[in-house]
This record gives structure tokens, sequence and C-alpha cells, in this order.
């Protein structure tokens, strides 16, 4: 074979031109401070990094996510925070209200202040996020989530659907709550109606103890049987005759109404339910009450009357509403001593189921909050781990990659010497 210049020149250049390519590559490898700058380095190292690089691109889109429902879920704390601190100062002020020393006009300042309280709370539960969204609406959220309607009463607008934040592959936790269950469907004052059917008497009844009534009714109130919602209350002498101050009713010149004379009288009483079983019975003094199981009722008259009573359906409603209703009551001048207590009881009722729901509300975020907490540091402790596992795949032993670049510096160097040479031989340099 004839070794032509040619040959010589162009072998020179490419071996050159490779050693250069290599140089090039250990130099990029350096510089980047990894051992696998394209796939054809390492093809099995460079898909565990790539996998690597996936899972934290997932994991990033799922802490965007993280943050935006710790944003929906802050915004709805702090509302309700606010919301609960009202509902106490409500009922401080309800409980003011209450008290004999004050006159009508002390009344209406402190009605005043409590509809200041209420409009508060009404811009509350309609409260917006950061990106105009009402938090309390479900899923409705550019609506507001209460209105009021023409009777001037608060009224639910919003739906019960719930906006759910992806925060894990498996994972996805509500960043909303329904204003319905929080603020609409509050139970009202459970309460019962009675009426003289029989007998010339006056009566006075009332929940005498709430908690002694929600229990009896939470036991015996049927929604869907109305008769087993009634019960009769009946009253007797207590020896089965008439007494001395019947007679003395009848003389002429007596008590037009006769009421008070029987005050003191020792009598009977049985309540019965809707099938005729007695259910409760004892002795009483006319003019003192009767209770039962929470209720009260006072009998001024003769015995023998017969009272009907009725247990009422229980309902909910909005907070405001109730807190409206109780002012009205509260501010009206001719209404008695009675109403206004059962106003302050109506109110205080409702506000104290509000607060519970606020607090169970406030509870389930704080929950949902934890949980987002814990899955960020997941989350970071993850991505961590993957970035040191790509680290270590493609990781560069920097002094065999110097002592790597020395050699092929040094065989590069030679290369050109010996090309340097070569290209200077000729026939003619040997005459």
């Amino acid at each position: 074979m004839r070794v032509t210049n040619n040959l010589i020149y162009g072998q020179a250049n490419k071996s050159m031109a490779q050693s250069n390519e290599k140089i090039l590559n250990i130099q990029e490898k350096i510089s980047s401070q990894t051992n696998i700058i394209k796939p054809s380095d390492d093809p099995v190292g460079a898909s565990q990094i790539l996998m690597y690089g996936s899972k934290n691109q997932t994991l990033k889109q799922y802490d965007e996510a993280m943050k935006m429902a710790t944003g929906n879920l802050e915004y709805q704390e702090v509302a309700l925070d606010s919301l609960n601190d009202f509902l106490d100062s409500a009922r401080t002020l309800f409980i003011q209200a209450q008290n004999d020393i004050n006159t009508q006009v002390d009344i209406e300042a402190i009605a005043h202040e409590v509809s200041l309280i209420t409009e508060s709370m009404a811009d509350l539960m309609n409260s917006k996020s950061a990106d105009g969204n009402y938090i309390f609406a479900g899923t409705d959220s550019q609506s507001p989530a209460f209105i009021i309607g023409s009777d001037g009463r608060y009224q639910w607008a919003g739906n019960e659907g719930q906006k759910y934040a992806q925060i894990s592959e498996d994972l996805k936790i509500p960043v909303t709550n329904s204003g319905k269950t929080l603020f609409q469907d509050i139970w009202t004052n459970r309460t019962f109606i009675s009426k003289v059917v029989d007998g010339d008497v006056l009566l006075t009844d009332k929940v005498q103890n709430q908690a002694d009534f929600d229990s009896f009714m939470a036991k015996h109130y049927d929604p869907e049987d109305a008769k087993s919602n009634k019960y009769s209350l009946v009253t007797s002498y207590a020896d089965g005759g008439r007494s001395s101050l019947q007679r003395a009713k009848e003389q002429p010149g007596a008590d037009a109404d006769g009421y008070n004379l029987f005050d003191g009288t020792s009598a009977d009483y049985v309540i019965t339910n809707h099938l005729g079983e007695e259910v409760d019975s004892g002795n009483y003094k006319v003019g003192k009450p009767i209770t039962f199981s929470g209720m009260s009722f006072i009998l001024e008259g003769e015995p023998g009357a017969s009272v009907d009573i009725t247990l009422m359906k229980p309902h909910k409603d909005n907070v405001l509403n109730e807190i409206k209703d109780s002012l009205a009551t509260l501010t009206n001048k001719n209404a008695t001593h009675e109403d206004r207590e059962s106003a302050f009881f109506s109110a205080i009722y409702s506000i104290n189921n509000a607060q519970q729901r606020i607090g169970e509300g406030r509870s389930n975020i704080g929950a949902r909050l934890n949980m987002i907490e814990d899955r960020e540091s997941f989350s970071s402790a993850n991505q961590l781990s993957n970035t040191i596992a790509q680290s270590r795949e493609g990781e560069l032993d920097m002094g065999a990659a110097a002592t790597e670049l020395s050699m092929k510096e040094s065989a590069l160097n030679a290369s050109q010497k010996v090309f340097s040479r070569m290209s200077n031989l000729s026939l003619f340099n040997q005459m």
C-alpha cells in the first residue's frame, strides 16, 4: 500500500480531531460537574436521572396545589375566628340587655350595637379569597353565599359542593367549607305550645330548663307522627273534693276572676301522652310551677283544668335571622318580660349552636392545615432525596477526570509533534 502525503495528513487530522473531541467532552463534564452530558455517556444512568427529575417536577406541582389550599384554608380560618369573636360580643350584649335596671333607651342602644355586629358578621359570611372567590359559597364561588330576601331575612344562595386540592398522587383534601352548614343550618330554640281546653284558669308556660327539654325532645319527638307529640295536663283537688275557697268564690262580692283565691291550694296533676298513658304525676300548689321535662306550667285558678301540650317541630335557621328576631322583641315597647326572656334564650341558643358549628369548622380546617404541613415536609424531603440520587447517578470523580484530561492533552501534544515531524519527511530532505 502506498502511503501518500494526503493519507498521512488525513489520518493525523482525524486523530487530532478525535483527541480534541475527547478533551472537550472531559472539560464539559468538569465544567458541569457531572459524568453524564448526553444519554450515550451512560444510557441507564441518564434514564435514572430523567426519572428523578420527573418525580421532582410532579412534587413541585403538588407543592403549588398545597400553597393554594393553604391560602384558601387560612382565609376561612381568619373569617371563622372573627365570626366567633363577634358572636361572643353579641352574647355579652344580650346578657347585658337582660338586666332589669336597663331603660328602654338602654335596650335600644344595646340592640343598635348588636345590629352593627350582625352586619359585620353578614359581611364575613360573604368573605372573598385573594382571587375574588366567595369562600363559603361552595363550588359556585363567583356568587355570594348569602343574600337578603324580600322579607329581610338572610337566605342561603350558594351550594354545598366542595372544592378539592390534589396534594399527592393518592390524596386530595377539601379546601372549602359550606356556609350552609356553618351558619344557615343552625338549630333554633326548641319549644312547645300549650292551651287550656277545660277549666277556668290562667296559664303561663315556658321552657324552664333548656337542656332537659332538649333531651326530652331528642328522645320523644316524632317527626312523622304528629299525634305522638301531643300531651295532656290535668289538675284536680288533692282530696278529691271542692275547697272552701271555691265556696267563697261563689259568695256575692268575690273576686271577679277568682284566680288568686286558689293560690297556695294543694292540688294534684297528671300528664299523659297521646295514648292516655301516664308519663308524670304529682302534687303542686296552685300558682306555683308544675315542671315536666324542662317545661314549666303555672295554672292560676281552680283545680280541675285540662291543658293540651304540643311539642313544636325543631327547625334550623340562619343565626343572623334568630338574632334579628330577638332584637325585634327586645326593642318592642309592648313586649312583656316573658317575651323578652324568651327572645333572649332564643338568641343565646342559636349563638351557642352557631359557635359549636364554627368550632367544628375551625377544627376541620386546622386538621387539613396540619395535613398539608406534614405533606409539605414529606415533599421537601422527597425532593432532596431525588436530587441527591440524581447527583450520585451522574456524579463526576473530579480527580479521575483531571487525570484523564491531562492524559488526553499529553496524547494530543504528542500527536501534534509526531505530525509536525512527519510532515517534514521528504526525499528531497535526504539529498
